[in-house]
This record gives structure tokens, sequence and C-alpha cells, in this order.
């Protein structure tokens, strides 16, 4: 396993960074053009330098984490959204980043931009609202609703002793559009600590709204203390203690995990880091579960093969009409599955009529590669049940049962491009109401020994018959392999080619289509409409609420690509948008 400091360079440890607790932090925060001191906030004096150890063998433990989470609602409000996804973006291109004010030490980071007129909101907020449900549950009606103030008021409504404070009072003033949040390492045996960070544009007012929170949250016996707060540039650091916000400051100083190597090629590999962000040094987590004597885990990923998990990256994008979700990383774990690094060609030669498809390359490659994984797990799993010789073991039992042969046949079948569709076209009902499974329009096309995958479909053909379910799968031989259908009209079909690739829909869906080396494509315009014309056929119409709901959407795709170390996938929700 790697040393855990994949991305961060060499980065002060928490005890190394110069200008320790209670000493004022050196440097200039990037992009910030002036020197920014900490700052002790809290009550009595400032820890001085050299005080307790952080491992908790002598003196008072760290403050409860309560504290800190009432002093930062703020942070809260800005780095949580629906579902509680920390974010990450650059909307509003220069000026100082959430990154310049944490250290580089960081073992995960996490960034949102919620600035009111930026473009990438605005279209968020546009497309969201035009799902029925989002303005009932969220309150928000305008695109260009001030959502910092949305979130602060839902994170204090159930916060009775904080009914005194509201947002243009006491948040306004001085609260910034970033926000960011990180998880450092600490003393081995400890959790990994906690650091939020919030842009400002006035660090008095800011140090009396936090305070008021703080305050509001915390009850007169409480022990616990108000947690730590410092400034690093433009930005305010809340940790659990002043003695934590006083090292963090001091490390991002000295060395900003903005300008950390690993952290910018990870984030650069996103290709737009979009409306939200987030960032993860896997390595460095393992080597967190490694001091937590999680010893199943690492001796799994050992056995897996993965010596360099390396680090992943993930950001939400907002377009004019699609939401892009996408992630990148370098190292072992994101390339499973992967069996090829050449573009796939057949999908885009579909039929334009096409519901669904998913298309990849190198699938032979990828099942053998599984393969002798597994088998290289038998040792390591033998306690389990999976001992020298079971993969073996079911290979032949299988191969006994079904005449299959595992992984040979899978191989065959996926060979080094596989393509399979559903087409919007067919779907008849019998005189039972039950899909006519001679009219669904399903197939495959196959680049591999055609030969091979002939006698393979036989084989299942005969199988099929055996078991009681009569099947005959339509065959058709073109360049470089096989297609097989449920019909004969549709294996033939499949064998032309059609325009999906040159189709509108396909083009709004899938991310990089010419460079993609697996895509799924969903066209849920089609796919509504056979729901309808289904329903419809059996005299049940869908739900109103679903029917409104399946109309917002236009299609899904989504798309991953190999570009040198670096592997991305996007996955792309395309709204139904009308115009004016």
């Amino acid at each position: 396993m790697s040393d855990g400091q994949h991305g961060t360079g060499s980065a002060p440890t928490h005890g190394d960074a110069q200008g320790g607790p209670g000493q004022p932090a050196q440097g200039t925060a990037q992009g910030s053009g002036q020197h920014a001191e900490t700052e002790w906030i809290g009550s009595g004096d400032p820890p001085q330098a050299g005080g307790p150890p952080r491992d908790g063998s002598d003196g008072p433990r760290k403050p409860g984490r309560r504290a800190l989470v009432v002093g930062a609602a703020v942070a809260a409000v800005l780095l949580v959204g629906g579902g509680g996804v920390l974010a990450f973006q650059l909307l509003s291109g220069g000026g100082p980043q959430p990154a310049d004010a944490i250290p580089a030490s960081a073992m995960a980071y996490a960034r949102i931009d919620l600035d009111p007129s930026a473009d990438q909101k605005i279209n968020a907020v546009r497309l969201l609202r035009s799902v029925p449900q989002f303005e009932e549950e969220t309150g928000i009606t305008s695109d260009t609703d001030d959502l910092r103030k949305r979130l602060f008021e839902l994170a204090l409504e159930e916060e009775e002793a904080c009914s005194d404070l509201t947002y243009d009072d006491d948040i306004a003033p001085w609260i910034g559009d970033r926000a960011g949040a990180a998880a450092l390492p600490a003393a081995e045996g400890e959790e990994p600590d906690a650091l939020v960070v919030l842009q400002v544009s006035d660090e008095a007012a800011a140090r009396d709204g936090v305070q008021a929170l703080i305050d509001c949250g915390s009850s007169e016996d409480e022990a616990e203390g108000p947690g730590g707060i410092a400034f690093v540039g433009e930005y305010l650091l809340l940790a659990e203690t002043q003695e934590l916000a006083d090292e963090f400051a001091a490390d991002a100083e000295e060395q900003p995990l903005s300008e950390a190597e690993g952290f910018s090629a990870d984030m650069a590999a996103l290709d737009g880091e979009g409306l939200m962000s987030f960032w993860v040094d896997l390595d460095q987590v393992v080597t967190y579960a490694e001091q937590e004597d999680d010893t199943e885990t690492v001796e799994f990923l050992e056995a897996m093969g993965y010596d360099e998990l390396g680090s992943l990256s993930v950001a939400v994008r907002a377009q004019s009409d699609a939401l892009e979700l996408v992630y990148a990383g370098r190292g072992d774990l994101l390339k499973l599955g992967l069996g090829s690094d050449e573009p796939v060609g057949d999908v885009q030669d579909l039929p334009e009529s096409t519901l669904m498809a998913v298309a990849f390359t190198g699938g032979d490659e990828a099942i053998n590669r599984l393969w002798e994984t597994l088998a290289g797990l038998e040792s390591f799993g033998s306690d389990g049940g999976f001992g020298p010789g079971a993969l073996e073991e079911f290979a032949t039992e299988v191969e006994g049962e079904t005449g299959l042969a595992i992984p040979e046949d899978v191989g065959v079948l996926l060979g080094d491009e596989f393509t399979m569709a559903v087409d919007s076209e067919g779907f008849e009902l019998t005189e039972d109401g039950a899909p006519d499974p001679a009219t669904i329009n399903v197939g495959a096309r196959m680049r591999t020994n055609a030969a091979a995958a002939s006698d393979l479909v036989t084989r299942v053909e005969a199988l099929l018959s055996e078991q009681g379910v009569p099947f005959e799968i339509a065959q058709q031989e073109v360049d470089d392999g096989l297609v097989i259908a449920a019909n004969e009209d549709y294996a033939e079909r499949l064998a032309s080619d059609g325009g999906l690739g040159d189709s509108d829909v396909y083009d709004a869906a899938v991310a990089d289509a010419d460079e993609a080396v697996s895509v799924l494509f969903v066209d849920i315009d089609k796919g509504t409409e056979l729901a309808d014309r289904i329903a419809g056929d059996l005299g049940t119409p869908l739900p109103a609420e679903v029917s409104e709901t399946l109309e917002v959407f236009r299609a899904l795709g989504v798309s991953t690509t190999v570009d040198g170390d670096y592997t991305r996938t996007t996955t792309r929700l395309v709204f139904d948008v009308t115009e004016g």
C-alpha cells in the first residue's frame, strides 16, 4: 500500500506545522494578496504552543462534536443539499477558493458555491423546478432564489433556541458564496479531524455571527467548549478545538491543498469542476483503516491486487438542459471491469428507435482478468467457505448442468465489443394481456468469433428447450462478429447501420460519445410513450403524478472514457426543456 500521502506532496502533519497553536499563521493565502493572522475567538486565554498532546494521553480531551456542529450551522446549510451531498465548485472563476484555506494533508475535501447570480446555479434550480414535487419539498419558487438563505432557514427551523437569529440580520452581512469542508488525518487511534471553511466578507461580523450560532445552540451547563475559529485570507476556519483551528490555519498558510500536485491534477481530470465537487485520497483512507486495525478490508484489497487505489474526484454540473454527475480517478480500483481503452462504435449504429442500449469494449479480456483475480482470492477467503479449488469446482458444476463453460463461453459472448439493445417498437400484448416475447425487439451485436458465438447460441437454445422454454434465437453474421435477436426482423435491423449516434437525443445524453469505452443510453421520452401505450392497451392509464414526472425527463446517458492514468465516467440526465 502507499504511504497515505497521495496527492499531498510533503505536507506537514498537524504537529509539525510552523506557527503552532497560539502563534500567528504566516504566509499569504493564494489569490488573497493579504497576510491573515490566526485569531482566537474562544473564552479564556489563547492556547499556548507545546500544549497537551492530541493522542489523549494527558490533558483534557477534545470538546465534543455537538458544539462544533451547532457553531458551523451556516457551513452545514451551505454544504448539505438534497441527500446530504457535500460539494465543490469553481463557478465564479477567479478569487480565493476553499482549498486555499485547507492543509495539503487533507484526506477528503468538498466545496460548494451558492452564488445567487451564477449561471450554473440558476440552470440547476430551473431544471429541478420542472419536477412537480420540487417546489413543494424545498420551498424554492424562483430560479434566482438565494439558496444560502433558504438552507439556513431549513437548518435552524427546529432549533427553538436560535429563533431570534435571522439570515438577513445575522448571516447576510458577512457570509460569502463559497464554503468547504475537509477530513484531516489525526493521531493514530483517533478519528479524522473535521474542518469547515466559510468565505466571509467581514471578519468582525463573521466572528459575531458564528459566536451567536454557537451560543444559541449550547446549554448553560454544557461542559463542552465552543470549538475553534481562525482566519486564512478570506476564509473563516471552524474546527473542533482552538488548538486544531490554529494548527490547520498554519498548515494551510504553509502548504494549502490547492497547491498539492495530485489534487490539482485530479480536479483537472474532471474537465470542469461544475456546480459541486468532492475529492478523496483513497490511499489515505486505506492507511487510516490500517491504523484502525481493519485488517480484513486491507487484506481483501491486497488480495484483489489493488496496491494503488489512487484518488477519486467527483463533480456535479448544470447545463441549460441537463444535470451531470462526473467522477474521475486514477489507480487500480476505478479500472475494475475495464477491459480495453478502445472506444465503442456499434452502439451509434443502432436504430434511431432504440429505447435502451448498453455497450462496452474488451469484455473478453475483462472477464478473464476478473476470473484470475477471484481465483487469487481462494486462499484469502478460505475461512469463509471459498477455499482452494472452489472456483474451479463451481465452473465444473455449471458446465456439467448446463454445458456452458465459464469463463470461456462468457468471454466469447462479450468478445472485443458487446452491444445490447431494446427497441421502443414492438411490445405487443397477447390475448391475456401479457407481453408477447416474439414481438419484443431485444438483441445484441457482438464483435467476436462468429462461429464460436453461433455454437454458444445453439447450446443455449437447446438448454432452454430442455427446461421447457423453447425459444428460437435469430442469428445473422456481420463483419467481425454475430448479431442475435428475439426475432428475424430485429436481427436484420441490428445488422444494418442505423442512425442512433446521429440523433439529437443521443448526442444530448451521451458525453464524449466518440471516445467512450462503455455507454449506457436510455431514451426516457420513448419509454414514457411505450408505457402510456401499454397502459392504454391494458385499460389502466398511468397515474397522473407518474406521467407528470416522467414528462420532465428526456434521456439518460452514462459513458466512460480512459485518458492516460485517469478513468472518467459521466452520468447525464437530460430534461425536456420548453423554450419560452
